[in-house]
């Protein structure tokens, strides 16, 4: 009896672990797009190299945008919305891939501080369907990402454009705020093209990275707040059978609860630290072209069938990421407060000192991701900030009708 309890907390201790080595497995695939954490001397060489050619690509992405500025640019291509999308395009790229470097580099220290956060003793159900959601969710990000890449480059195109002529077209149509035709040659547009699929990969990835860790951080409090439930439906009948459990016992239980939402509240506190930046990053970036999209749609319906078509997608899939990662990383804040119904349910009976002590912890303590603290993910974030869009565009309408 004893030898299958014990195995039965093993295989629970292993099932609660699997969301993190599953996020590990993720980050050490990043080393194939630049990030070299899990990866040896070959792929530190190639972040060095591609940090340089991002850094030297973001200085003359702004000297172009300050000589359009300027007047000291007769490109007709290189507009002051293009220079400036495609500075912030890769100056989001060069930030996210220091962002993502430093964040994957403690993820060890933030595993360990991770794990310390469990509690064992409360044999707390494990949830065993989490690996299975960030797997579901990679693949969603990695599928939808790589169709509106390939949209995009057909948009840039044309359906019909002769295979010969693909790549200079590609490179002059998504890189003119960079090129002219005359400055184009074959060893400058290689090194553009690489580096826009990188600093692509990179956008998506610093979404996903706030979304699979928010998915781990609310899963853990899901398993606390049902591990609450279940005391309390079990103190309940207790009481209804006429049947005591002693004192010190529900002192201790309570107690070691009370204790893991105060480890829990640690953890989110954490990670906080740690994705501040990323998150910061991702919201302003996301804002802005999500901005930028919605004033390019007024004059969308001139275009081809093709880049109606990418337009929307692109659109939709932008606006779908970036509420992906405000709602996820707010399922936090949500479901830290969610055993508060359970507890304001337990019976006079069962009441204790500890159970008054874990709801005033719950009622008082705010527990969210924050960007760097300029701001906190809320559910009325996503409001907020869709709020701000309209105003924004309302205004470009109005302007553009004088």
């Amino acid at each position: 009896m004893i030898s299958e309890r014990l195995k039965c907390l093993s295989s629970d201790y292993l099932e609660m672990w699997e969301f993190l080595s599953t996020m590990t497995n993720i980050f050490k695939m990043a080393k194939y797009f630049g990030i070299p954490t899990y990866g040896g001397a070959f792929s530190l060489l190639g972040a060095i190299v591609m940090l340089a050619m991002l850094l030297i690509m973001e200085i003359v992405s702004i000297w172009k945008l300050i000589r359009t500025l300027n007047g000291w640019n007769l490109n007709p291509n290189g507009s002051v919305v293009a220079r400036l999308s495609g500075s912030i395009f890769y100056g989001n790229a060069l930030l996210s891939l220091i962002l993502s470097w430093k964040i994957i580099s403690n993820w060890k220290t933030l595993v360990s501080f991770w794990k310390r956060s469990e509690r064992l003793e409360l044999n707390i159900p494990p949830d065993r369907r989490i690996r299975g959601r960030v797997i579901f969710v990679s693949s969603y990000v990695a599928i939808c990402a790589a169709v509106e890449h390939a949209l995009s480059m057909v948009s840039g195109t044309g359906h019909d454009c002769p295979p010969e002529e693909f790549f200079e077209r590609y490179i002059l149509s998504s890189h003119g705020f960079l090129l002219q035709r005359s400055e184009y040659s074959l060893w400058v547009a290689i090194p553009i093209f690489t580096l826009s699929k990188l600093a692509t990969v990179l956008w998506n990835f610093q979404d996903l990275i706030i979304i699979l860790i928010s998915l781990g951080l609310t899963s853990e409090y899901s398993r606390l707040n049902l591990f609450v439930q279940r005391v309390v439906v079990f103190e309940t009948k207790m009481k209804y059978h006429n049947r005591v459990i002693s004192l010190p016992l529900r002192v201790k239980i309570w107690r070691n609860l009370r204790q893991a939402y105060v480890q829990q509240a640690e953890l989110v506190r954490k990670v906080d630290q740690e994705l501040g930046g990323l998150i910061l990053l991702s919201n302003l970036n996301n804002l802005f072209f999500i901005c930028l999209q919605l004033f390019l749609g007024i004059s969308v319906t001139k275009g081809s069938d093709i880049n109606r078509i990418y337009y929307y997608f692109s659109l939709a899939w932008l606006l779908y990421r970036a509420s992906g990662v405000v709602l996820a990383a707010s399922d936090i804040n949500i479901h830290s407060k969610r055993a508060l119904p359970h507890l304001y349910s337990c019976v006079s009976g069962a009441y204790n000192i500890e159970i008054k002590r874990l709801k005033t912890q719950l009622e008082n303590d705010d527990i969210a991701l924050s960007g760097l603290g300029f701001f906190y993910l809320y559910r009325q974030k996503l409001l907020e900030v869709a709020a701000a869009v309209v105003k924004y565009e309302l205004i470009l309408l109005q302007f553009d009708k004088h």
